[in-house]
């Protein structure tokens, strides 16, 4: 559960430049990424996320690699330094914890809403006004969404949601800010869209 936690309530602001787009710009952004959302079915990719906390000296680096489904299937495996793996469907979270499975209901208000959130942030749907306030800004190469929840519980867990988006308006970086500034990135690599998984990525 420690680490299903960590997991859950993680990442990070940067401290790259970001310079606002104008309404037009956010138009098509948004335009561009629903449109690109429209055709990505399924994704598969590494990751590299590194937690960082303030009275620590080093951030705490962890692999892993994750595989997305449409509607609702996401298998999230880290796979160094330790072995932990959790599977996302429906209302379904299983968790196998160096070979210790364990299942719950995702009837938690909280674990639903960022499990919703997990899954939009990576297809790319996640333009939802009535939970968050946005705000959209040029970060280097990338653009940077900002997400504040409007939800007083998910507050208490999640303060900022940072999603940086390449190019070709696929995510690259998917940030959470906790109330107390503590923070993870997650990096994604070697992405691979619409290709064919597995259904064993999502069983235990």
């Amino acid at each position: 559960m420690k680490k299903l936690l960590i997991f859950l309530i993680s990442v990070a602001p940067l401290t790259i430049s970001a310079q606002a787009l104008t309404e037009v710009q956010i138009r098509d952004f948004k335009t561009q990424t629903i449109a690109k959302n429209k055709v990505i079915q399924t994704m598969q990719a590494d990751f590299i996320q590194k937690k960082h906390l303030d009275f620590m000296s080093k951030d705490i680096e962890t692999f892993g690699k994750m595989a997305f489904a449409k509607p609702d299937k996401l298998n999230w495996q880290y796979t160094k330094p330790y072995q932990y793996r959790i599977v996302f469907q429906k209302d379904k979270i299983t968790v196998n914890d160096a070979g210790n499975i364990s299942q719950m209901k995702a009837d938690n208000k909280v674990f639903k809403k960022i499990n919703n959130l997990i899954v939009s942030s990576i297809s790319g749907d996640m333009f939802n006004e009535k939970e968050f306030a946005m705000t959209f800004a040029k970060s280097g190469k990338s653009i940077l969404v900002k997400l504040l929840p409007k939800d007083k519980t998910l507050l208490k867990y999640v303060s900022e949601i940072h999603l940086y988006f390449d190019v070709d308006s696929v995510v690259e970086r998917v940030k959470l800010i906790e109330p107390s500034k503590d923070y993870a990135e997650i990096l994604f690599s070697n992405k691979k869209l619409n290709t064919k998984i597995d259904e064993a990525n999502f069983k235990m």
